[in-house]
């Protein structure tokens, strides 16, 4: 390095504090819908029904119309498309007692609006945040599988996927590598893995999704072991923080994640439409 240039600026070791709207935003990108548009500050995403996040309304700031018609411009967008409307909706804090998910859903102005048409709350989910440095390390074998990190989407990759649900042919592979940049994880025999995760590449973030291990293989360190794998790249790449999305009943997944240092940054669910509109 000469004396004129300036060294370069070390990665923090701590992730930014991020607020929710554009940590979800942050996930939006990490998982791209094939389809979006805007009403207003409002996001509408459609994938052909392949998973939640790639069809569902996200309703941060304002969407230029009363929320009634704005909620009645997103219902006939999504029909157009031969979709329900499914709108994710914060939960907020602090409401006091242990409110129902009904209740904390009807707390936000969407929600009570969605809720008053006869729409339907479910699937909480936790988005969880860590520190890509709090992660150890994958152990080297026999401890755990090998884990393999490949930039493209492989066969074997995508087949593992499929286990953990289902697939909508050539929508399926253009959400898998439609961010800006993405790795695909695989632990054991790349051929046949015995787990797999996505991790998508945000400025400052590394997105933790499509994590899935073999019954077989739970709770064996096969997921420890993968989440290592994916935060050591994430310091390499310069991305400090870890952002995940777990439904709030998978018990098992959860320890994990706290295991590994991640705690809940907040607490969503999708309200859909009720099943007569669909």
């Amino acid at each position: 390095m000469s004396p004129d240039e300036a060294p370069p600026r070390p990665v923090p070791a701590r992730p930014s504090p991020i607020g929710v709207g554009e940590l979800e935003r942050v996930m939006a990108r990490g998982w791209p819908a094939v389809e979006t548009d805007g009403l207003g500050d409002w996001v509408l995403r459609a994938s052909s029904g392949f998973t939640g996040r790639g069809n569902s309304l996200l309703p941060y700031g304002d969407p230029t119309l009363p929320l009634p018609l704005a909620v009645d411009h997103a219902t006939r967008w999504y029909a157009q498309r031969g979709l329900p409307l499914r709108v994710h909706v914060d939960l907020p804090r602090g409401l006091g007692g242990t409110p129902s998910l009904t209740e904390a859903v009807a707390a936000v102005p969407v929600g009570a609006e969605l809720l008053s048409r006869g729409h339907v709350a479910h699937q909480p989910t936790l988005t969880m945040v860590g520190a890509s440095a709090d992660v150890p390390p994958p152990p080297d074998p026999p401890a755990a599988p090998p884990v393999t990190v490949d930039a493209r989407l492989t066969t074997d990759w995508l087949q593992a996927y499929a286990r953990q649900r289902d697939l909508v042919p050539g929508v399926t592979e253009q959400v898998l590598t439609g961010s800006a940049g993405q790795l695909f994880a695989s632990a054991g025999d790349p051929r046949r893995p015995v787990a797999v995760a996505r991790m998508s590449v945000e400025p400052g973030w590394a997105g933790v999704h499509a994590m899935w291990v073999d019954p077989e293989h739970r709770r064996t360190g096969v997921g420890s072991a993968v989440l290592g794998a994916l935060a050591l790249l994430a310091r390499e790449h310069g991305m400090p923080g870890m952002v995940l999305q777990v439904e709030a009943g998978n018990v098992a997944a959860r320890a994990l994640y706290e295991r590994l240092g991640f705690t809940v940054h907040h607490t969503y669910a999708y309200v859909d439409a009720p099943a007569q509109d669909r």
